[in-house]
């Protein structure tokens, strides 16, 4: 971890300084709309190959609106990692596959999957409760909680195994519902300039995509310029450390639901070879804060 700068000891500095450096991500002030939530998701194809089994995957732990942790292999091992962040899973969105729900393709008496694991009544409740836009059957995880328990749909079963990428979340991050507490999770500079990455200038990547490492040398920061460079690599860099930041240009990867849903993106950032990425967003009229 890094040191901090002076400034950033001083009451509010540091606040200050964080918006001074989403201003130049988001390419000038935003205009915030103070009756608008904003939040962040976070979609990963390696979590969702090994989701299930899992403890939290139950009717009472999709339904709580208190945020939890989300279990995450080499959490420690990595600075960018999901795990350091909370998780709302009742306002996560729960994806389930076309061919999972019609018993089709692997699935089904003839499919290498085996029979579908649920009923097609389990299905008609599904079908019933999902999000209204969305391309795939999407729900949040407060409306699938109540059917997991009617149905006996039980993720916490070794049986659960078999759902794995074919039942995908895209998770919610525990947030305010302010622009500003939104960026500083997306960015994982929430917990204060104590906690910063140093930029990995000694391994695969020596700089920042070129348009960013010239605007982020406006921050009179360092610990957090060279943190905020890690999150602002270009894509080949991004596929071993940190991340790319496509901004608004497009949805990362395995977020495009959120625009289905009538959600706004403000930023986005992809991990590795497009496996994982981080939106945020501003949610439609009438969303809660979560």
């Amino acid at each position: 971890m890094t040191s901090t700068a002076p400034s950033a000891t001083e009451p509010g500095a540091w606040d200050a300084t964080l918006g001074q450096a989403f201003q130049l991500l988001l390419g000038g002030k935003p205009e915030e709309d103070p009756a608008a939530v904003y939040a962040v998701y976070y979609a990963d194809d390696s979590i969702d190959e090994f989701l299930f089994p899992n403890t939290w995957a139950t009717p009472e732990g999709l339904a709580d609106p208190e945020p939890a942790d989300l279990p995450f292999p080499g959490a420690d091992e990595y600075p960018f990692s999901p795990a350091m962040w909370r998780i709302d899973f009742s306002e996560s969105l729960f994806h389930f596959d076309g061919q999972l729900l019609d018993a089709t393709g692997p699935w089904g008496e003839d499919g290498h999957k085996s029979p579908r694991p649920f009923s097609d009544d389990f299905v008609a409740d599904l079908q019933a409760a999902a999000i209204e836009g969305a391309t795939d059957l999407t729900l949040r995880g407060a409306d699938l909680a109540p059917l997991l328990a009617r149905h006996a749909v039980d993720l916490t079963h070794e049986r659960a195994t078999q759902l794995n990428s074919w039942l995908t979340i895209l998770f919610r991050v525990a947030t305010d519902g302010t622009l500003a507490h939104a960026m500083q999770a997306a960015t994982y500079t929430n917990q204060g300039p104590d906690h910063l990455v140093p930029f990995d200038d000694e391994g695969y990547v020596d700089t920042a995509e070129p348009r960013w490492e010239e605007a982020l040398s406006a921050l009179p920061h360092p610990a957090l310029r060279d943190h905020l460079r890690m999150l602002c690599l270009d894509a080949d860099g991004a596929r071993c450390c940190g991340a790319y930041y496509c901004g608004t240009e497009r949805w990362p990867v395995g977020t495009y639901v959120l625009d289905e849903i009538g959600s706004s993106l403000i930023a986005g950032w992809e991990f590795g070879e497009s496996q994982a990425g981080t939106a945020v967003v501003r949610l439609p009229s009438g969303a809660d804060a979560g």
